[in-house]
């Protein structure tokens, strides 16, 4: 018993002896080499991520970072006196796109070596914005880098990977008045409102405009629809033109129109926006003589026709 004992303390004596022999004698790149001891890294989320919208909320996205030490057919050895060291990870924002930030809430994360064959899953926080002017359902990109980092004989190991995303459509308009909103009219005439709506979303735009209110005897039309291009700051032009009633006699009426206008992706209308509302002010004053130029000459013939008859009867 105490022979067999000898003897397999011996055996690892010397096991421990050739590998303290092989770290002092090999380079360390050499005896990596040897060993085969080699950090892994998988990066991955486990979300989708759903269209960002411009200027709204920020995105959070998980992002997973699984790492493992592969091993050679010498290194298992090696990998036990390594059990329970620090590895650490960096994770870092390579690029975006203009139209939009990244930054991760830990940009450095520490892994524990196990056991040959055991894995270890870290995590930390992508925060994603898109600016207004990101383009409507384009893709965009971020691109990350994990790196694993040396430690002893383990090698380091880096990935780069991206993950792509989409800004929304944000469906955002600004009408302005240039003329006003209010005027003041005579009964036989006609109020034309300049209606300019710009275009402040991120795509081309179409506006649907409709009459919502109108007085009784009143007639307003309204430009039905304005086209908007996709540039923020792009203006299109519409016109509400409102006639009063003109029934014979003295006006003195004040009266709102309102009109509303909705925006909508011009090549998908299934995306579309808040109505804005618009009213108009228009006062009618004066007198109304509906017909008189008929009466005028109607008049104007019976008199000739008197003075004809007149100087008819001298003669």
């Amino acid at each position: 018993m105490t022979k067999r004992f000898k003897t397999v303390k011996a055996s690892i004596l010397t096991g421990i002896v050739l590998i303290s022999i092989i770290f002092a004698v090999a380079p360390t790149t050499s005896a990596g080499i040897l060993f085969n001891l080699q950090s892994s890294l998988t990066v991955g989320w486990n979300s989708t991520i759903e269209p960002l919208v411009p200027r709204g909320e920020s995105k959070q996205l998980k992002i997973d970072i699984t790492h493992t030490v592969n091993k050679g057919l010498l290194g298992a050895a090696v990998l036990q006196l390594y059990a329970g060291k620090m590895i650490t990870i960096q994770i870092e924002v390579l690029s975006t796109p203009t139209w939009a930030t990244a930054s991760l809430s830990q940009g450095t994360v520490s892994a524990t070596i196990g056991a040959p064959g055991t894995t270890q899953t870290l995590s930390t926080m992508l925060t994603l914005a898109v600016s207004e002017n990101a383009p409507a359902l384009g893709v965009g990109e971020v691109k990350l880098r994990a790196t694993a980092l040396k430690a002893g004989l383990v090698q380091s190991f880096q990935q780069d990977f991206g993950l792509t995303f989409q800004p929304d459509y944000k469906p955002l308009i600004s009408p302005a008045y240039p003329d006003s909103n209010t005027k003041q009219i005579g009964p036989m005439d006609t109020a034309t409102f300049r209606i300019d709506i710009t275009n402040m979303g991120n795509a081309r735009t179409r506006v649907y405009l409709n009459v919502v209110t109108v007085p009784a005897g009143w007639v307003a039309i309204v430009t039905d629809q304005v086209t908007l291009e996709e540039a923020v700051g792009a203006v299109g032009t519409a016109y509400l033109v409102v006639k009063p009633p003109k029934g014979f006699g003295y006006h003195y009426d004040e009266q709102t129109i309102t009109i509303s206008m909705q925006p909508f992706k011009a090549d998908d209308e299934s995306k579309k926006g808040a109505i804005t509302p618009a009213s108009f002010l228009v006062e009618s004053r004066g007198f109304s003589t509906p017909g008189f130029d008929a009466i005028a000459f109607i008049g104007a013939l019976a008199l000739v026709m008197s003075i004809i008859i007149f100087i008819r009867k001298r003669k």
